[in-house]
Order: C-alpha cells, then sequence, then structure tokens
C-alpha cells in the first residue's frame, strides 16, 4: 500500500478540526500512530491533559480500598524489576512524566522507597502537591523540575523523553545527579544510517489533539549514553502496544518501540 496521501492528509493541521468519530474512523481503517514532518526540531507541544483533582483522589481512594494498580503503565510488572535489582534495600526513586499517582502507591506499597520523585506539567505537579498534604504522603515529591532533587538512584521514564523539545539538556541535567539506573519504557527508535539523531513526527492516534515527537535513532541514543558514562544493559521490544510503522517505509525500513536501560559505569 502506498501511505503518501494518508501520511499527508493527517499531517495536515485541519485534523484538529476533525470530529472524533471521523478520528477514530481512520485510525481503525489505517492503524496509524505516526506520520513523518519535515520540522528538524520538536516544535511547541500541546499535549492533552486529561485528569484533574477529583480522578486522581479517587484513584488515590481506590487504592487504599483494593492495593492494586489502577492504570496500566509501558513498563509491564514495573515493580518486580526494581525488586529484582534492590530487594529489601532503600532507594529513591525519579518518576519523569508520571501521571497517575497510583504507580506512586502501587511502588511504594512493594518496595522500599525512601523518596519518590515525580515530575509533569505545572497543572499536575499542582494536584499531586495537594494530595501529597491532604493525605501526609511523607515520601512523596512532587517536583516541577528536578533542580530541587539530590542524588537518584533509579529514574524511569514512561514513554516521554520523545516528548522533550531539548531532551539533551533534561538529560544532562540528570547525569549531574549521577543516577545508579535509567530505564526508559515505550519509545520509539529507528535504525537508518541517515546522519540524524532524531527526526520529528506528527502523532495521530490521539487526534484532534495535534502533538509532535521525537524518533530516535538507536544508535546515536546508545553512543550519547555511553559517552557519559553508562552502560546499556537491556535493549527489548515493548509490547504493551503494537505500534504500526509501515507508513514510514521505504524511508526508515526499521523502527522498533522499545525499552532500554542504562546502568552507571
Amino acid at each position: 500500500m502506498n501511505y503518501n496521501f494518508i501520511n499527508k492528509l493527517l499531517l495536515n493541521n485541519f485534523t484538529r478540526f476533525f470530529p472524533k468519530t471521523i478520528n477514530r474512523k481512520l485510525f481503525r481503517k489505517y492503524n496509524i500512530f505516526f506520520v513523518p514532518s519535515s520540522f528538524q526540531k520538536l516544535p511547541k507541544n500541546f499535549y492533552p491533559i486529561t485528569t484533574n483533582y477529583s480522578l486522581q483522589e479517587n484513584f488515590l481512594l481506590k487504592f487504599f480500598d483494593k492495593k492494586k494498580l489502577i492504570n496500566g503503565t509501558t513498563q509491564k510488572n514495573l515493580d518486580k524489576f526494581l525488586l529484582n535489582i534492590y530487594k529489601n534495600n532503600s532507594f529513591s526513586f525519579f518518576d519523569v512524566g508520571g501521571d497517575n499517582i497510583d504507580l506512586y502507591l502501587f511502588l511504594t506499597n512493594k518496595l522500599n522507597i525512601k523518596k519518590y520523585y515525580i515530575s509533569n506539567f505545572p497543572d499536575i505537579i499542582a494536584i499531586f502537591k495537594k494530595l501529597k498534604f491532604k493525605f501526609k504522603l511523607n515520601n512523596f515529591y512532587p517536583i516541577a523540575n528536578n533542580k530541587t532533587t539530590s542524588h537518584i538512584d533509579f529514574v524511569y521514564f514512561g514513554s516521554c523523553i520523545q516528548y522533550f523539545r531539548n531532551y539533551k539538556t533534561y538529560l544532562d541535567s540528570l547525569f549531574h545527579k549521577k543516577p545508579n539506573y535509567i530505564l526508559f519504557s515505550g519509545t520509539s527508535f529507528f535504525y537508518s544510517s541517515i546522519n540524524k539523531d532524531t527526526i520529528v513526527v506528527k502523532q495521530t492516534n490521539i487526534l484532534p489533539a495535534t502533538v509532535y515527537l521525537y524518533f530516535f535513532n538507536y544508535q546515536n541514543f546508545i553512543n550519547y549514553f555511553d559517552k557519559r558514562g553508562y552502560k546499556l544493559l537491556l535493549s527489548k521490544k515493548n509490547n504493551t502496544t503494537k505500534v504500526n510503522y509501515k507508513n514510514f517505509k521505504p524511508h526508515l525500513k526499521k523502527i522498533d518501540y522499545l525499552d532500554l536501560f542504562f546502568k552507571k559505569k
């Protein structure tokens, strides 16, 4: 199938005016998650915030009742993954881009996490701060940026690094904290020999929201970490979502939705 027409259609700005029913039909028919763009750098994004205080408080109350993770994550069995590393030892955890409070509740209930940092948009952080105060969540630290943190043991990017306009600046600020481990889940990487660290694509499975993100050059990304003292321990396909990349051929023949796990050398 020639995807040029549908790529151009979905890339067009008028898609934000499509009714949701039209967008759903297009997604069901073509199963296209992303389309290539001509941007060289990520434009300013307006990622939709779909949560509010009542919803997050409800997640918290449900967890207190059932002690189960309510929302899905892009890293399955994250508690077991961390338990395998830390056993019963205490550690600090940084949830970059975390958008639901139940992951904090779930992990701190299962593991010996002394400080759980979480960062996101200011509106979401404001919600978390209210919940921290109301429910006296003493080891929960909602932060606007990582400047307020000291040493962090484990950093978790739950399918979010691709939305950072200046992702290298952000990562470099984290390297100064000298975390022992950094985990990326649900991130798209391409293997083409083109001499680019990234390509910019438009996300089309959440239309009419207009959101752009990066696909990363797999080898360049790993080399970037290697030069900063981090070794790749694990690279595997993420199976939480079956992402279709066929509309990027023949320009990018191979793209994978991956989890990457790094350790400080």
